[in-house]
């Protein structure tokens, strides 16, 4: 029996000494192995090995820089007055709520990687940094010596006995790391919340079985957490999307003639005339689950600029961060790339019209009120967005979208193809910051 298949409400998380070796090396290490290979990944132990063995070689060029380093971070965050509570984040996106909830506690990181210590040291918070447990890891997987866990788990009980933090917020509870945290501060007394990082697919998610609290984006993501895996509902808190959303509105400003070229001011015209609209396709690496998938994103690609042209559309391709975009630009000669710098918000301000199979990417363009289009033409079990209220239609093929595009530019604007969005699906009204800082207070006064 692996980890996936425990009841985890008997588990005994809080005396990990009692577990045989398998269960210790299923929790940290199986259970992951086996979410990933639900998820669609053809080789986990190999691509998961591959992952923490590039970390280890960034870590290895300055590790005895970073060690001094850390060691002084450390000592700056026990030293420091005490006030509220302290709130270590394992941070992964979210920066606006760890630089809110440091107005009113003592924040710090557990810092991976270079950018979360710059991150700190930048916004005068201390770190604890994992970097140099990824070792114990991969020597794990590659020789199966339980040795290696229990070092594991020792190196973080020092770790956390010296930085001493009321809460540890982490962005999953399922990867070798996050696992072993969670044991450590189940017997230290800390209590581990997890924020939801990505949108639950019905089908789709490994994540929200072993931490204290589970902060989720909406009510339906509460509800697969609860039904899946069994948790308690006064444990799983509606957090809201994460960032405040500023919302697109159809009727723009007026066009300020001095400020702007004249190529600029004719663009826009053109532009505004013939509804020429910028689509934009949201790339995913679905390749995870199958090597056939690369052939179809690129036949994907090349229809849909085939149907933009046709309707004197301009089209553009937003590769995902885990796609090869050197392979994928040597395949698509023809096709506009997003520049590599761009930003997210940059390509949302920039398209007017978003299409992509179930990227959390185009739930976000829904959220902001834009025209979001899912292209169901994978062979893949996913969530249907327009039922959810998430994207404004979802299509099953080419032909339809084709015929879709076209209705949009007969059309006289966007304001009918806009997304309505759901906010039970994922709650969009609520500040992240204050609605963060809320359920501190909610835990504190349980506790109490």
């Amino acid at each position: 029996m692996t980890a996936s298949n425990y009841d985890y409400e008997k588990f005994t998380l809080e005396k990990p000494e009692s577990w045989s070796e398998k269960e210790l090396s299923d929790f940290l290490i199986s259970d992951y192995f086996d979410a990933a290979r639900d998820l669609g990944y053809q080789a986990p132990e190999k691509e998961i090995l591959n992952v923490f063995l590039d970390s280890i070689a960034k870590y290895n060029r300055y590790k005895y820089i970073l060690y001094f380093l850390d060691t002084c971070i450390i000592s700056f965050f026990k030293g420091k007055k005490e006030y509220r509570k302290k709130i270590l984040f394992r941070p992964f996106k979210y920066y606006n709520i760890i630089l809110g909830a440091k107005k009113y506690h003592h924040v710090g990181l557990v810092a991976h990687g270079n950018w979360d210590r710059l991150f700190a040291i930048k916004n005068f918070m201390g770190y604890i940094a994992t970097d140099d447990l990824d070792q114990y890891v991969v020597a794990y997987i590659k020789e199966k010596n339980i040795t290696y866990l229990y070092r594991l788990i020792k190196e973080i009980a020092n770790k956390l006995r010296a930085s001493k933090p009321d809460y540890i917020v982490l962005w999953n509870d399922i990867t070798p790391i996050e696992r072993a945290i969670i044991l450590v501060s189940k017997k230290l007394g800390i209590a581990i919340l997890e924020i939801q990082h990505g949108a639950y697919d019905s089908f789709n998610f490994e994540t929200g079985k072993v931490a204290d609290y589970v902060l989720v984006w909406g009510g339906h993501s509460k509800k697969l957490c609860i039904d899946r895996w069994k948790r308690k509902p006064e444990d799983i808190y509606i957090l809201g999307y994460p960032y405040v959303i500023k919302k697109d509105q159809e009727t723009k400003a007026p066009i300020a003639i001095g400020a702007w070229s004249s190529t600029q001011v004719l663009s826009t015209l053109v532009k505004n005339q013939r509804n020429r609209y910028v689509v934009c396709y949201l790339g995913q690496n679905l390749e995870i689950y199958s090597k056939d998938f690369f052939s179809l994103k690129l036949e994907t690609a090349h229809n849909i600029d085939a149907i933009c042209k046709k309707l004197g559309l301009e089209f553009i391709y937003r590769p995902h961060p885990g796609d090869d975009r050197e392979l994928l630009k040597k395949n698509l000669p023809d096709i506009q790339f997003t520049d590599i710098k761009e930003g997210i918000e940059e390509t949302f301000q920039r398209a007017d019209i978003f299409i992509s199979f179930n990227s959390t990417a185009l739930i976000e363009v829904a959220m902001r009120s834009k025209v979001a289009l899912q292209l169901l033409n994978y062979p893949l079990k996913s969530d249907n967005l327009e039922k959810l209220g998430a994207c404004s239609v979802s299509i099953g093929t080419i032909e339809e979208l084709d015929g879709y595009l076209k209705k949009i530019v007969d059309a006289n604007n966007l304001d009918e193809f806009r997304a309505k969005f759901n906010n039970d699906y994922i709650e969009t009204r609520y500040n992240p910051t204050e609605r963060f800082l809320e359920i501190i207070s909610e835990i504190e006064e349980k506790k109490e």
